[in-house]
């Protein structure tokens, strides 16, 4: 599901990039997708799904490369400051780089919530 639009010289194509760092912020971003609570919806996104490339250089030999008509907004999600996304200066100009930043209370949501399933599921085995 890349979107490659060629010929479009008199208007700017967006594309749109999300990386999440670890599966919690996957499942809650799927969740938000689905429920269309996002400014972008699924598919929008490169390839059409949430993707997991967290380093700059591998994201950039594997979608920069490419001919794209616009420039891609890169929202990455995770949960450290401290996580470097280095892009070549020959590709800078084609992207915008949006880091969220996560509570690590959400991550404790998820694990609460995924703990409660699997002890409903064990009371009904027994």
């Amino acid at each position: 599901m890349l979107k490659l639009e060629r010929g479009t010289k008199n208007r700017m194509v967006k594309y749109t990039a999300c990386i999440c760092e670890g599966g919690a912020e996957t499942v809650i971003l799927n969740l938000l997708l689905e429920q269309n609570k996002l400014i972008f919806s699924k598919e929008d996104l490169l390839e059409g799904e949430i993707l997991k490339s967290r380093k700059g250089k591998d994201f950039e030999m594997r979608y920069l490369k490419k001919d794209f008509a616009g420039k891609i907004t890169v929202y990455r999600i995770l949960d450290s400051r401290r996580e470097n996304f280095k892009i070549s200066k020959a590709y800078q100009h084609k992207v915008e780089v949006v880091n969220v930043i996560t509570a690590p209370e959400i991550e404790m949501l998820i694990i609460c919530n995924e703990a409660s399933c699997i002890i409903k599921n064990v009371d009904v085995e027994n």
